[in-house]
């Protein structure tokens, strides 16, 4: 199929909207950890914690978005690290699509087969809506043989731009802080800047997560200390890996992200 040309055809899919596709693509997003299957990037702001190898650690991550307060539970030693932000900080969280591998003619979105399904960040879904050499088919259910190629989807400019109003624009899982206006302010964004002010929006920029008066990592609890198996060193062990790990590794704020 891929080596063959296929026409363009200019389908518009309807029906992202109705709740039984809602449905459909939160459970694609639950069965992929809610992450993005391209670049990796997850979204703990969900009804379920998000599975993170640390190591040889496994851990489950939670980020609470009115508090900017992000939960660690590790798995087996059975306690949690709570990475409190200061107020005015925030964790800017990938905003997940789930993406049609195929498109089906004679189906409603949330018919499609859940292995044509998968869960891409904006950025990522975009990008790969906008690439000549991957065809995204649209096909036809044929009930007598197999379904039949009508053509491919029109491709989409790919334009990724930082919107300092909107903390879904800015890389995943980084660190921002609210700009108390015209303090630190970019010469570059002032239309942005602006624009925002007038429109009564809040600008955010990137921060140091090592900058100590943003971050403060609260000790870690055992849920229940008298049936843990693990002595105090063992757990301050693990605990200061799995904190090292995730500052540096997932976030990857040993320096300002630029």
């Amino acid at each position: 199929m891929a080596k063959e040309p296929m026409s363009i055809v200019d389908e518009i899919q309807t029906g992202y909207n109705d709740p039984r596709w809602i449905e459909k693509s939160n459970s694609i997003k639950a069965r992929d950890n809610y992450t993005c299957q391209l670049c990796h990037a997850f979204n703990p702001m969900q009804e379920r914690l998000v599975f993170v190898q640390q190591g040889k650690y496994e851990t489950y991550h939670q980020y609470i978005a009115d508090r900017s307060s992000y939960i660690i539970y590790v798995k087996d030693y059975d306690f949690t690290v709570n990475i409190d932000f200061y107020s005015g900080y925030h964790l800017a969280m990938p905003r997940l699509n789930v993406h049609h591998k195929v498109y089906f003619r004679n189906k409603m979105l949330w018919d499609c087969p859940d292995d044509c399904l998968v869960t891409l960040c904006e950025n990522c879904h975009h990008y790969i809506h906008s690439l000549s050499d991957i065809a995204i088919p649209i096909v036809e259910d044929n009930s007598a043989g197999p379904a039949i190629l009508i053509g491919k989807t029109q491709l989409k400019p790919y334009k990724p731009k930082l919107d300092h109003t909107d903390l879904g624009t800015f890389e995943p899982l980084s660190l921002v802080k609210e700009n108390r206006w015209g303090f630190g302010l970019n010469a570059n964004n002032k239309d942005d800047y602006n624009r925002a002010k007038e429109e009564n929006k809040k600008w955010y920029e990137y921060q140091d997560i090592l900058d100590n008066h943003v971050v403060h990592i609260s000790y870690f609890k055992c849920f229940d200390p008298r049936w843990n198996k693990y002595t105090p060193d063992e757990i301050q062990k693990v605990a200061d890996f799995v904190i090292q790990e995730f500052v540096e590794n997932i976030l990857g704020f040993s320096k300002i992200k630029q």
